[in-house]
């Protein structure tokens, strides 16, 4: 029977189809099969139930295109209308000059548009925000030469129109150099040399070709690690919701020992939109220390070590790239084998990207737009202005003052990066024996008071710190060094001076650490605290390779003593506090984990030069440094999925001890056997029967073999610090650190 209604046929046929089950978002990011148990039910598909996420399946599209989308313009109409919506959407890389307190900044460079919706933006209108990703401004132009040449290849852009259109004159350039006013440089060139140069300079085609190419101001959306294939939320790996739960335990927990990131500023929308790395690591490194989240910490973290190769392959470049490296190489589990290991490469690419960036250039914000100036202002007077448009009245003014308040945010984040990454590669330079003091920049002068800031995070105060404790060490080992060809008629020169130098940081710096009201500030102390221990040991062993490498030192003892003692003070310190304190301790850094096996090291090194005593005197150093080990491997290993640095540590040096302890019983075993008298009887028997309650001793006098200790138990027998133990700190520090031991 035909249908009378032409729409009947059509819709029979629909009628009869088959309904396919929709896709969930998840299964469509990720472009694989969605598939249920039960299709008809709304329950979860298989893949979102197994990783525990909600199973949302979007409003079905109709099929087809939009009615009139395609095809109502043709020709030169639809040209027309391509570059009319091309001109509505405005220059990308030029940004309009701002303008501050009535004066104009026109200097081309000086700020670039913002690249993306961040919640954190107080502004409605994110084209004039400023970007933090590139270097501000002509900073230092005459002393820069390749800064000096990109401004004037800025000014070439921006002109080359109407220069185009001005080099029509033709013939009378030759008049130009006999024309009354042109200055003489009193040059030792011919007439027809320069001739030559003002025919180059007035022909009517020039094309730069490359040139133009490789000085143009690049895309700053170029540089970053944005997108779909990288965000964590588009690939299904975590959601926002999850997001949100794990930032604030972040600022809790590890904040307060990382402090390189602004808790008012790095909203989850905002690092999402600047950085899937730093917005990856952030979310794997707090989900380790949650023990229901083992599957999700495992998968955020095989996705950080993918953007960490990722990043560093392809060049990107940003302040959050920076961040990112930092608080991954500081707290992220250890590789699988050393040779895996690539913490030293990703150390120099973030701090060499945050010297390309000029983060360590003086930089502030004025209206609308970052100016790095490198002539000598008066920065004092701008902060002033900040302070005041912070001090608005309600009503008046909010938008601008919300506008200053962030821009200053801005400007906070780049300086405590620089400081941060600076803290970290002088830390690993000095690990390497090689001091680099901080650098007298005026970055770093008024670095006493840059936590009193307005816009300052707690943590601020920890980073001035760290800074000028590390300027006082340098000045101290200069000072060491000055003094070690004619040393002071004094045997504990060296310990007094390092302490009265270090006096006056300790009074301005250093709180009692378990006085603290807040859980963070008291973590935040505690870490303050070992980081001053850790320094002081490591220039009083500085000290001691003086020393050692000195004939005719006759104060070698004395400083043998005063270290051995800040090693065994440092160890009774650690072991401690991480009985009294605990889990939130474990979340400090892998060089302070690093600094306190060396001194259990360095003290099993240092003991028998010090205690020349009875065989088995070191008992009670063994059973310090074996609760040590014990310590590490707890902290590294909580919540049990976890296996930070930590654990690395202490399980190595517990083989260390356990060799070590075989030794002391051997010899202690040897002692009490030569002491006691002999009875030789003659008869094989009876000296099987005196010597056979003593078998299962000597068979303990064995090392126990450990396949994870194998090398240290071979090749340390008195020497502790040979091959396998330095690898471990070659690769925390750098290249060289084993020549410190």
């Amino acid at each position: 029977m035909v249908p009378t209604n032409v729409n009947e046929g059509p819709t029979t046929r629909q009628s009869t189809r088959p309904v396919a089950p929709s896709a969930c978002e998840a299964c469509r990011k990720l472009k694989m099969r969605c598939t249920r148990n039960n299709p008809l039910n709304n329950s979860p598909c298989d893949r979102c139930m197994r990783n525990h996420r909600p199973c949302r399946i979007p409003p079905a599209r109709p099929l087809g295109r939009r009615p009139g989308a395609v095809g109502r313009f043709q020709g030169i109409e639809k040209a027309y209308r391509k570059i009319q919506a091309e001109l509505k959407k405005g220059p990308v890389s030029m940004p309009k000059a701002a303008t501050s307190v009535g004066t104009q900044l026109s200097s081309p460079g000086v700020c670039e548009p913002d690249d993306g919706p961040i919640s954190a933006k107080p502004l409605n209108n994110s084209s004039h925000l400023p970007s933090e990703e590139l270097p501000d401004g002509p900073s230092q132009p005459i002393s820069n030469p390749l800064a000096l040449l990109a401004d004037a290849s800025e000014a070439v852009h921006a002109n080359a129109s109407q220069a185009s259109k001005d080099n029509t004159y033709k013939g009378g350039e030759r008049d130009l150099l006999s024309r009354p006013g042109c200055v003489s440089l009193g040059l030792q060139l011919s007439r027809e040399t320069l001739t030559t140069g003002l025919d180059a300079l007035f022909a009517s085609s020039f094309k730069p070709r490359r040139s133009s190419d490789y000085f143009k101001p690049p895309d700053p959306s170029a540089f970053r690690d944005i997108g779909p294939d990288l965000d964590p939320v588009e690939l299904g790996l975590v959601t926002m919701e999850e997001a949100h739960f794990f930032f604030p335990i972040y600022f809790a927990r590890l904040h307060p020992v990382n402090g390189i990131l602004d808790p008012l500023l790095h909203t989850p929308e905002y690092v999402r939109s600047r950085s899937a790395l730093l917005f990856t690591w952030i979310l794997a490194l707090t989900a380790q220390f949650a023990s229901t989240q083992s599957s999700l910490a495992k998968r955020l973290q095989l996705h950080g070590e993918k953007l960490s190769r990722h990043v560093h392959t392809c060049g990107l470049k940003s302040v959050e790239i920076v961040q990112g490296y930092y608080i991954s190489l500081l707290s992220a589990t250890p590789a699988k084998t050393l040779a895996e290991e690539r913490t030293w490469l990703y150390t120099m690419y973030a701090f060499g990207t945050a010297a390309e960036l000029g983060l360590d250039q003086h930089s502030r914000p004025r209206g609308r737009a970052f100016v790095t100036s490198g002539e000598e202002q008066a920065h004092d007077a701008g902060v002033r202005l900040e302070e005041q448009d912070l001090q608005c009245p309600p009503g008046f003014g909010n938008e601008h003052h919300a506008e200053s308040t962030y821009c200053q945010r801005l400007t906070r984040n780049r300086e405590r990066t620089w400081f941060r990454i600076l803290l970290w590669e002088r830390a690993n330079s000095a690990a390497r024996g090689r001091i680099n003091p901080i650098p007298d920049t005026k970055l770093i002068a008024g670095i006493e008071t840059w936590w009193k800031h307005p816009v300052a995070d707690a943590a601020d105060k920890h980073t001035c710190a760290f800074i000028l404790l590390r300027r006082h060490l340098a000045s101290i080992h200069a000072e060491l060094q000055a003094h070690a060809a004619a040393p002071p008629d004094d045997p504990r020169w060296m310990k007094r001076l390092v302490d009265e130098r270090l006096k006056r940081w300790c009074d301005e710096w250093l709180p009692v650490p378990y006085n603290a009201a807040e859980p963070s500030e008291q973590l935040a102390s505690i870490f303050l605290y070992y980081v001053y221990l850790h320094n002081r040991l490591w220039i009083l062993s500085f000290a001691l390779q003086a020393s050692e490498n000195r004939t005719g030192n006759r104060y070698i003892e004395a400083i043998r003593q005063d270290c051995l003692q800040a090693t065994v003070h440092t160890c009774e310190v650690a072991v401690r506090d991480l009985q009294m304190v605990g889990e939130p301790l474990y979340c400090m850094l892998a060089p302070t984990w690093a600094m306190i096996s060396y001194a259990a090291v360095l003290a099993l090194k240092l003991f028998p030069q010090v205690h020349d005593s009875e065989p088995a005197g070191d008992i009670e150093l063994l059973a310090l440094l074996s609760q040590v080990a014990l310590q590490l491997k707890r902290a590294g290993t909580t919540p049990p999925h976890r296996f930070g640095i930590a654990a690395l540590l202490g399980e190595h040096l517990l083989g260390i001890l356990r060799t070590r302890a075989a030794l002391t019983r051997g010899v202690q075993q040897s002692a009490v056997e030569a002491s006691l008298p002999r009875y030789d009887s003659g008869h094989p028997a009876a000296a099987l029967s005196e010597g056979s309650g003593n078998l299962a001793i000597y068979n303990a006098q064995e090392p126990v073999s450990d396949p994870w200790f194998t090398d240290a138990s071979a090749a340390m027998s008195y020497d502790l610090t040979e091959d396998s133990f330095g690898d471990l700190f070659r690769e925390i520090f750098g290249p060289g650190f084993a020549d410190s031991f």
